[in-house]
């Protein structure tokens, strides 16, 4: 997600079980799940989650038209089957499942759906930050906040009757059944978000416990710095594949003591864990639990952008000494990553889908800028560096272990090519704000997909509009442009040839690409997982 890889973390209240966390005894309470998050639960409205923390809990209580499958393929969820395309690619036509019920016992309809897209929309992407791909729909905004959802003007979602739903598009997209899957794209009720007159784009009605939900729990206890509590939905349409009754999610944010939590029995599922404590016991080793693939890279961005005042990163050869001069495998050893990390010379991570199979493995790793420092001494000496004559540059990232380790080997790597890399932190917050502005010169960036097509990358440096885009290169745009006009194997061709130009213009320089393994109780099965790192626990159960 945008935020980033706000790992989940779990840690909860003993429920009634004797035994440890990798399910040796049998316990006494095999309808309550303890799970937990890394952060804060922050506002729980599908039009304006943007972190992965909450995004996991709204997957819990919320069903969208479609969902993604282990394999990243979008398939149908509330829809009856896969959309009705027009010839010419612009018109989709949805049909829903019929008597599908929200938890309060209303009939779900598809107005509920096109409701909920409208007002993202007029929320704007400063409020509703994945109300960019609503954008796509014919008049469905430009991004910027409107004062009422009737300045919309023929908006292209309409709904046909109480289970059709049709969407015109300004242009073709191809991905965009997978862009379905987005929680912005989640039905919300009208009567809900409006209770007692309040303004539907202001409204804090999701924070609310018995808000109505249409997905198999509804939230019966919110503190969102605290702990949230998960309570089963008797009017879900599929309540008889739910043994849970309660899922309780706790905030935590110590992955050492989240562990060791796991280890006494405190905790059924635990979101991020200490790899140290973990490789160094067998019996928790046996109960980690990988997402494979997990869509989510490692890479430095490079402030070259046209608001840029520092010359040197405009020049292409001094980006290209830079790359080569890290050694990428001291990098990975310094992730502390161990097998769930692999080296990463494209931008776009291993698992995402194109027409054959793998889009990284079928395209990737087939151009220069891997490690050669020979190569980057000679570049740097030419420009009139040397040992006793460093090119200072900065780095920035968020004050996180791993992020400072991997910074600090980078350090290293640069020093060896007569660049004196200074290392600069800030919190979360700072980081992600001065990012999005370009207030940096070369910076740590991150991100799973939030929709499974190469474009959920190679689209964050096309547009000025587009937050943290240092990019600023037309030629790559015209790049995209040309691409997107095509379909099948030719499209993923010249993504590919786009992602090319942008590596090795040196605008990005990719470090590694990783997976986060979690643990899981023995006797937990029914766990579910999609790539872009979204877990399924509706049909988890206790053996």
């Amino acid at each position: 997600m945008k935020k980033l890889l706000g790992s989940l973390l779990c840690l909860a209240m003993v429920v009634g079980l004797t035994g440890c966390g990798d399910g040796g005894s049998e316990r006494e309470d095999k309808t309550t799940l303890r799970t937990a998050k890394g952060g804060d639960i922050e506002v729980m409205d599908p039009a304006i989650v943007d972190d992965s923390v909450t995004a996991n809990v709204l997957c819990q209580m919320y069903e969208g038209l479609y969902k993604l499958d282990k394999d990243g393929n979008a398939v149908p969820n509330v829809a009856v089957d896969m959309p009705t395309i027009s010839e010419d690619g612009l018109t989709y036509t949805i049909k829903l499942n019929e008597g599908i019920k929200w938890s309060d016992g209303q009939p779900l309809k598809a107005g509920d759906f096109v409701y909920a897209w409208k007002r993202a929309a007029a929320m704007g992407t400063g409020t509703a930050y994945y109300s960019q791909f609503i954008n796509k729909i014919k008049n469905g905004g430009t991004g910027k906040a409107l004062k009422s959802m009737d300045d919309l003007k023929d908006f292209g979602a309409v709904a046909k009757d109480d289970t059709t739903i049709v969407i015109t598009l300004k242009q073709k997209c191809a991905y965009f059944t997978s862009l379905l899957t987005n929680t912005v794209f989640y039905p919300v009720r009208q009567d809900a978000v409006e209770k007692d007159g309040a303004n539907p784009l202001k409204s804090v009605w999701s924070n609310r416990t018995e808000t109505p939900v249409n997905g198999a729990f509804y939230a019966s206890k919110i503190d969102s710095k605290d702990e949230v509590v998960l309570t089963k939905n008797k009017n879900y349409r599929a309540a008889d594949e739910v043994s849970l009754e309660t899922i309780s999610i706790k905030v935590m944010s110590d992955s050492s003591s989240q562990t060791s939590a796991f280890q006494s029995g405190e905790i059924d599922w635990a979101d991020t864990i200490n790899l140290d404590t973990v490789n160094a016991d067998e019996s928790l080793k046996s109960s980690i639990y990988a997402i494979e693939p997990f869509v989510c890279n490692y890479y430095v961005l490079m402030n070259a952008g046209d608001e840029n005042t520092r010359k040197e990163l405009k020049d292409p050869e001094i980006r290209a000494a830079f790359a080569m001069a890290i050694n990428r495998e001291n990098v990975l050893k310094a992730s502390g990553k161990g097998d769930y990390a692999y080296e990463l010379n494209n931008l776009v991570p291993k698992g995402i889908p194109d027409t054959t199979g793998d889009f990284t493995t079928n395209n990737g790793n087939k151009w220069s800028g891997g490690y050669n420092l020979a190569e980057a001494q000679k570049i740097m000496k030419a420009k009139g560096y040397s040992e006793s004559k460093m090119l200072k540059l900065s780095y920035s990232y968020n004050d996180v272990p791993m992020h400072k380790d991997v910074a600090q080997a980078m350090q290293a790597s640069l020093k060896e090519a007569y660049i004196d890399l200074e290392l600069k932190t800030a919190e979360l917050q700072t980081f992600f704000s001065n990012r999005d502005k370009g207030d940096f010169e070369t910076c740590r960036h991150a991100m799973t997909a939030d929709f499974l097509d190469p474009m959920a990358y190679l689209s964050m440096y096309y547009g000025k509009d587009t937050a943290a885009n240092t990019v600023d290169d037309k030629k790559y745009e015209d790049m995209i442009d040309a691409a997107e006009k095509l379909d099948g194997a030719d499209r993923f061709a010249k993504l590919a040839e786009a992602e090319k130009y942008l590596v090795e213009n040196h605008y990005v320089v990719p470090l590694f690409g990783y997976t986060d393994p979690f643990l899981k109780a023995a006797d937990l099965e029914g766990v579910t997982s999609s790539p872009e790192g979204h877990f399924d626990l509706t049909r988890a159960k206790f053996k």
